[in-house]
């Protein structure tokens, strides 16, 4: 791997940049930058579109991005490990159209920033009478969490991954205006970010409460609660299930977790409210109490990020 010298853009320190990437973590500040900005790199100027070549991309940005919103329907059926890559490929490609329509069109024009804030409308107006059109508040809610699963598991992702100067833009755009306009917190992730989540099988969330509250790799609550999965949760096939089910999660639920401004104080509220009184359960040989708990801890998990 070769590596050039940089400057972080965000907090101006010089790092060592990989070439054959198109996005890093700054070793300093811990901010996801693009390589190109790190490098200094300037940015491709293009030639304005003629009239019907803007017509015809516009058109296909626009249709592309609303038809994202009227068709999405059950995206988190095969968020699973063997199932997201493929998925993840197949989406990237059937919108590769619309993205390089969104590249040809803020690459036509002096104020992109502009062009995203209407493409990102496209979108969220969209959405809005989407919903409207729900006449009852659990169809509502079911569709909302769909939006948002569809958002942030594949378009951020997918467009993230398009090489083009517009895709952060574009991402922090529809992130910061849907977020607001719905009152979510939805994360900015890559593709990598996601996928790499799958590999290994650690116990996440566990994992995160104990490192945030300075305790080993290896300290007493990880090494309990990983030998309580390995042989009670994973010796019977549904438990099993449950376990399976929690690793589809427990990465995207981790990594927006650790984004909040008060990650320390959630870990520890978690820490007291289910991971001490699971430790003591386990010791006390009280194992379906434990699984109800932490499967309880879990759910309120998803329903406040996942959602």
């Amino acid at each position: 791997m070769m590596f050039k010298e940089g400057t972080c853009p965000k907090c101006h320190e010089k790092i060592q940049v990989p070439e054959d990437r198109e996005q890093i973590i700054c070793m300093f500040c811990g901010e996801e930058i693009r390589v190109a900005d790190a490098l200094g790199e300037k940015k491709t100027i293009r030639e304005p579109l003629a009239e019907a070549e803007y017509v015809k991309y516009a058109e296909c940005a626009e249709n592309g991005l609303r038809s994202l919103i009227r068709t999405c329907d059950k995206p988190m059926m095969n968020f699973k490990k063997n199932l997201y890559t493929g998925q993840f490929e197949e989406f990237y490609g059937a919108n590769s159209s619309v993205f390089e329509a969104m590249d040809k069109l803020c690459g036509s024009t002096d104020n992109p920033e502009d062009k995203i804030q209407e493409m990102v409308s496209w979108m969220t107006g969209t959405a809005n009478e989407e919903l409207g059109k729900l006449k009852f508040k659990g169809h509502k809610t079911q569709k909302q969490m769909d939006y948002n699963f569809m958002i942030s598991i594949y378009l951020v992702p997918a467009v993230r991954k398009y090489p083009s100067d517009f895709s952060e833009p574009f991402a922090d755009q529809l992130l910061a205006a849907w977020n607001e306009m719905f009152s979510v917190n939805l994360g900015k992730a890559s593709y990598e970010d996601i996928a790499g989540g799958f590999k290994r099988k650690l116990c996440y969330v566990t994992t995160a409460i104990c490192e945030s509250l300075g305790k080993e790799a290896d300290c007493y609550e990880l090494r309990l609660l990983k030998d309580y999965r390995d042989q009670y949760m994973e010796s019977d096939p549904e438990r099993k299930e449950m376990v399976d089910e929690y690793y589809d999660i427990a990465p995207t639920i981790v990594k927006r977790m650790d984004r909040c401004d008060n990650r320390k104080e959630l870990y520890q509220d978690l820490y007291d409210r289910y991971l001490m009184p699971c430790i003591h359960e386990i010791e006390d040989e009280k194992y379906e109490e434990c699984c109800n708990r932490y499967q309880d801890m879990v759910m309120e998990l998803k329903s406040r990020y996942m959602n």
